[in-house]
């Protein structure tokens, strides 16, 4: 019954993963005085936050069989566009709704190559990557995007809430609201649903009345958006735009979703598993720098450790669902279902 019990945990998809979080949690907070100090907790939490924006997007992407690997970029350009509408005298919500603009626009421009031209999802989105990138280089090199003087945006990357008690980080606060809500409309919209279902066989829910051509679109746009949104954080965090500002971010965000259990071939993924798979890649960093490992070797064992934690998921999870329907087999007549997990879902048969 024990064995039944922790076989039944070891296969929820994401629980290696979380455990892995907590693991390199203690041993830094024990290896580094310094680590678990509340200022480092919530910069830790800060700096995590522009990465998991990015793979909150990329989930939805990876779930529906897609890919975007221009949301890096898409990034960078949205915070550009922010701050320099700000530095033009715009009011802080035209300059917010330029930014989001930004990325919604290239995520519109990527869903209808995608889904109306029939392009590949890997050839569009790379190809925006070097224009969005490019088109940041233009904007910086002919104006300096740094040093804007707004309190209230500079309170959206920066600011804190609830002092009185326990300081949290504003842009915390706003990005727990977001996961909420993509949690919500992932598992429980019929939009959310038919993501899964597109991801799973394309032509089956095409046959099935569903609306693969409008859902793929959404997709799109929504990691724009997201990844717009995600550069205003930034943007606003920095309170500067430089050349090359997110790059490199989207293979971050899609190993971040992949830690978390996100299938790169569809159909399988969750928001919050994926926001545990950023903050590990975070917190792995931030722990590395304050225990004084080179720099040199923090990309080395960053990779290492995503190869080893996917693996180990993975291979857990394939013992323990294997284990739970060798015990359903040998359940005796009359003793009743036994439960099985099958991909974090409780099924009876």
């Amino acid at each position: 019954m024990v064995m039944r019990r922790l076989t039944r945990v070891l296969a929820i998809d994401g629980f290696i993963i979380s455990l892995a979080l907590v693991t390199i949690f203690v041993f830094f907070s024990l290896d580094s005085q310094y680590f678990f100090a509340g200022e480092n907790v919530r910069n830790l939490l800060v700096q995590s936050l522009f990465v998991l924006v990015l793979s909150l997007g990329m989930t939805f992407v990876l779930i529906s069989g897609g890919i975007d690997l221009s949301v890096g970029a898409v990034l960078g350009l949205s915070g550009g566009t922010t701050l320099l509408a700000l530095q033009h005298g715009a009011p802080m919500p035209v300059a917010l709704l330029a930014g989001f603009a930004t990325g919604t626009l290239v995520g519109i421009a990527n869903g209808f190559a995608i889904t109306k031209l029939a392009i590949s999802d890997f050839i569009v989105t790379l190809a925006t990557l070097s224009i969005t990138a490019g088109l940041l280089q233009v904007l910086t090199s002919h104006e300096q995007l740094i040093g804007v003087n707004s309190t209230s945006f500079a309170f959206i990357g920066n600011g804190q809430v609830f002092k009185s008690f326990f300081p949290v980080p504003f842009p915390v606060l706003l990005v727990a609201c977001v996961i909420v809500l993509l949690e919500f409309v992932l598992h429980r919209t019929s939009f959310g649903r038919s993501v899964f279902a597109i991801g799973i066989n394309r032509r089956a829910a095409h046959l099935a009345g569903m609306r693969v051509t409008q859902i793929r679109f959404g997709v799109y746009v929504l990691s724009g958006a997201l990844a717009a949104f995600g550069g205003i954080l930034l943007s606003s965090r920095l309170n500067s735009v430089q050349p090359g500002l997110g790059g490199g971010y989207e293979l971050t965000a899609i190993a971040s979703a992949v830690l978390g259990g996100t299938s790169i071939l569809g159909g399988r993924g969750s928001i919050w598993r994926s926001a545990v798979g950023a903050l590990f890649l975070g917190t792995l960093a931030n722990g590395l720098q304050l225990v004084g490992v080179d720099p040199v070797w923090n990309t080395i064992i960053t990779g290492t450790s995503i190869a080893v934690a996917v693996a180990l998921d993975q291979g857990v999870q394939r013992l323990a669902l294997q284990y739970l329907s060798h015990a359903q087999f040998e359940a005796p007549s009359g003793s009743g279902n036994v439960p099985l997990l099958l991909l974090g879902q409780e099924v009876s048969e």
